[in-house]
C-alpha cells in the first residue's frame, strides 16, 4: 500500500485502465499532492489520468532522452519548461 497523496481522487474501483494509469504514476515516484514546497500555493499538480496521456508521455520521454517522472508531472509534454 503506497500514500497517493491529499489530492489523490480515487477512479472507480472497475474502471481498470484508470488504475493502471494510477499505478505508472505512482510508480514512477509521484504522488497527487498540491503543496508546493515552499508553501507559497497549494494548486494541485498535473498528473495523467487516461492512457492516451500516459502513452503520449511514454512517446516524448523515448524520443528526448527526459525521464518519465519528469514527463508525467507535465500537462502537455512537448512543452518546453
Amino acid at each position: 500500500m503506497l500514500c497517493a497523496g491529499h489530492d489523490f481522487a480515487a477512479p472507480r474501483r472497475s474502471n481498470r485502465k484508470a488504475w493502471s494509469v494510477v499505478a505508472v504514476v505512482l510508480r514512477a515516484g509521484l504522488r497527487y499532492e498540491g503543496f508546493e514546497p515552499c508553501g507559497c500555493g497549494r494548486e494541485p499538480k498535473f498528473r495523467p489520468r487516461t492512457r492516451a496521456q500516459m502513452r503520449a508521455r511514454r512517446i516524448v520521454a523515448t524520443r528526448t532522452g527526459t525521464p518519465l517522472a519528469e514527463l508525467l508531472g507535465q500537462a502537455d509534454p512537448l512543452d518546453a519548461r
